[in-house]
């Protein structure tokens, strides 16, 4: 093919790169074009790894990019940053290499010729906190899904013996619905005791509560609900132990900076504590200290999935669907969202909450809420200030212009007059 004569190269901005093409079984590795002489493998063991690092820093490496692969890059990501390499994680979408051949030596010659020239975005990486407790946090949440699990099939198990639990409580869960199955595994079958354990607060009537929890006990119903929580009262035990590891990481992290004042009872008046945790653990696992990479608050948006991921050809939008995000943290936003428009006391959130619902749905307003949420915790995050109600508080005249402003829509739109409406009273004649 014949050498354009206006051909210009594009300009390298890093210099002193690598990429590295990383498997299951061995990496591969580049420090410059030559395929015989600037391309190396290795291993996948720990002694490997740290001879990897070791030959970058023979021939002068400062800059390392590798793709994202299913967690096989993280042993090595972690090994060259304790050797000192500036690290560059990129997802394979950026990567691909669209020439007709393709080998694992030519891949990694590839991802470094991309990086030394700008070309790669790098994905989310957490900070060193946020990594360790990960592990710990996500292996909780499957915990509490696991005995979860079995309050249900113990709730199935007594619907086969026709003891309607979970028509006389809401949640099979709670304080009421555990201290009844708790008296059922230690024996416990008459429907008056048992419903002598349901607290005063319920809303059946104490006869109607008692012939609910009559039933029909066999000795299979008995075992399999009084295996099951054996198994969910050992999955309550890991979950303390669990909790008190995190605990004992959170002390150590925050050791020597200062603490806000406390309050007497910072829990009064919270009836979701447990949601509450649940969810700060999450953003602490997933995002935590970070959240400054974000440059903007749309940015951390856009990175939940709380977005438009509008595209559009020929003039058109093809699609609006919003980003996906395998992280657990909008699932938690939603969660919190979907709560703060259950919640009956008013509050700007809610609010905000009930109109867009009324207008498109509640899933829409589920994520519009969420992406609301998400905005206010990363200017808190980042600003270092206190959340404010009262900011989120539209101003009455505003919202008054604003529905003035439909109003005038409508009316051209469907050429209504004052008349159509009465609002001019017309003269009779004399």
């Amino acid at each position: 093919m014949k050498k354009q004569e206006d051909y210009q190269q594009m300009p390298v901005v890093h210099q002193q790169v690598a990429g590295i093409d990383v498997g299951s079984q061995f990496h591969v590795v580049a420090v410059g074009d030559d395929p015989k002489n600037d391309v190396s493998q290795f291993g996948v063991s720990t002694k490997e790894l740290f001879r990897l690092a070791d030959w970058l820093q023979q021939n002068g490496v400062k800059q390392v990019a590798m793709e994202a692969t299913g967690g096989y890059e993280k042993p090595l990501v972690s090994v060259l940053q304790e050797a000192g390499f500036e690290v560059l994680v990129t997802s394979g979408v950026n990567t691909k290499n669209y020439r007709c051949f393709k080998s694992d030596t030519s891949d990694a010659i590839h991802i470094r010729t991309l990086h030394s020239l700008g070309l790669l975005p790098p994905i989310f990486l957490p900070d060193e906190f946020s990594t360790l407790i990960r592990p710990l946090v996500r292996l909780r949440r499957n915990l509490v899904e696991n005995a979860a699990d079995y309050i249900r099939r113990i709730q199935k198990a007594l619907r086969a013996g026709n003891v309607r639990l979970d028509a006389v409580l809401t949640d099979t869960n709670s304080v009421s619905g555990l201290r009844i199955i708790a008296a059922i595994c230690q024996g416990e079958e008459q429907p008056d005791k048992l419903a002598a354990l349901v607290d005063a607060s319920c809303k059946k009537r104490p006869m109607e509560i008692i012939e609910l929890l009559r039933g029909n006990w066999t000795q299979a119903i008995r075992f399999e609900v009084r295996s099951c929580y054996r198994l969910y009262l050992n999955l309550q035990i890991e979950i303390t132990e669990l909790d008190k590891e995190l605990d004992r990481h959170f002390i150590d992290h925050t050791n020597g900076l200062k603490q806000p004042p406390l309050s007497s009872d910072p829990t009064a008046g919270r009836k979701n504590r447990r949601s509450g945790r649940d969810a700060l653990l999450t953003f602490m696992a997933e995002v935590g200290e970070s959240i400054t990479k974000f440059h903007s608050a749309k940015a951390f948006a856009k990175w939940l999935g709380f977005t438009p991921n509008n595209k559009a050809s020929g003039g058109k939008v093809l699609s609006r669907r919003t980003l996906k995000n395998r992280s657990t943290l909008p699932n938690t936003f939603r969660m919190v969202a979907n709560s703060l428009g259950n919640m009956k006391k008013p509050n700007p959130l809610t609010a905000f909450f009930q109109r867009i619902a009324y207008k498109a749905g509640r899933i829409k307003a589920i994520t519009a809420t969420a992406r609301k949420l998400a905005v206010v915790v990363y200017k808190m995050l980042t600003a270092g200030e206190a959340y404010e109600p009262i900011k989120l508080v539209r101003d009455l005249e505003q919202v008054k212009q604003q529905q003035i402003r439909q109003i005038k829509k409508k009316l051209v739109k469907f050429d209504i007059s004052s008349q159509d409406l009465g609002l001019i009273a017309i003269s009779s004649p004399n």
